[in-house]
């Protein structure tokens, strides 16, 4: 064997070593770029998660202090001479506070205890509370173009599910017969309070159709008897399509769909 062909398989193999090293090297190098991504990722999913936990915890403090406060001030609760338990809303401290305010929701046996307001969009009142502070809850609100007197063929108010079971989270218990059959909803205005019957309860996506306002005669009363034939629960109600009705909408616990509870006026 000459000398040109041993040096020339020493290099063979010195070749062969280089390239697997530099294979190996390689192979290390994007391993380890995927574990710093996936160590960012992590990173981000952490600070996110405790981001949303602390705001959590901040909005719930602020409900609780409104409900204590605020709310308990302008709420008064009396029997009345059928021993029924009503309550009066002082509307002229809640406009002091914020002239927003239209209504105010109470469903007996729920937490759905709340003012209602309206902004100049849809928007505005999904992330604020009744002072126009940021609040993740948000504030039981009606669509921006409703009348604000509720004389709407169909009023639509919005709230927010909470994990804690504030704001329209009992929705999906109405949903789920946590509350039998005979549900009414009491709204107050300045006028005086109105009560509804709730006749439906189902999950929806979001539709067009679903925030209609007004009909015609034909147009409601094919809109009612749909809503109480796709109901999950079969309600104790009167189909009564000269009156109005009003309808609750709140997210699912996914945030894909529209849990809608839709009363109609005694």
């Amino acid at each position: 064997m000459n000398e040109n062909n041993v040096n020339s398989r020493m290099q063979d193999k010195e070749n062969k070593y280089v390239g697997s090293r530099s294979r190996k090297n390689r192979a290390k190098k994007r391993k380890n770029r995927i574990m710093n991504i996936v160590l960012v990722i992590l990173i981000v999913v952490f600070i996110y998660s405790t981001y949303q936990v602390i705001m959590w915890l901040i909005s719930d403090r602020q409900t609780k202090e409104l409900e204590q406060g605020l709310f308990s001030n302008v709420v008064k609760e009396e029997n009345n001479e059928d021993n029924e338990e009503t309550i009066t809303i002082d509307f002229e401290k809640l406009e002091e506070v914020n002239k927003d305010v239209i209504a105010w929701i109470k469903i007996e046996g729920t937490y759905i205890n709340y003012p209602i307001m309206q902004g100049e969009t849809d928007e505005y009142y999904l992330r604020k509370d009744i002072n126009k502070k940021y609040n993740i809850a948000g504030s039981i609100f009606v669509d921006a173009s409703t009348k604000s007197d509720f004389s709407d063929d169909n009023t639509v108010i919005y709230g927010h599910n909470m994990k804690n079971g504030r704001m329209f989270s009992n929705l999906l218990d109405i949903y789920n017969g946590k509350y039998g059959k005979d549900i009414y909803v009491e709204i107050y205005t300045k006028e005086g309070m109105n009560k509804y019957k709730v006749m439906a309860s189902y999950i929806e996506k979001p539709t067009l159709p679903l925030i209609q306002k007004n009909f015609t005669d034909e147009e409601k009363e094919n809109y009612i008897n749909n809503a109480i034939e796709k109901s999950k629960i079969e309600f104790n109600c009167n189909r009564d399509f000269s009156k109005s009705i009003i309808t609750l909408i709140t997210c699912d616990t996914i945030n894909t769909k529209r849990v809608v509870v839709q009363a109609i006026k005694e």
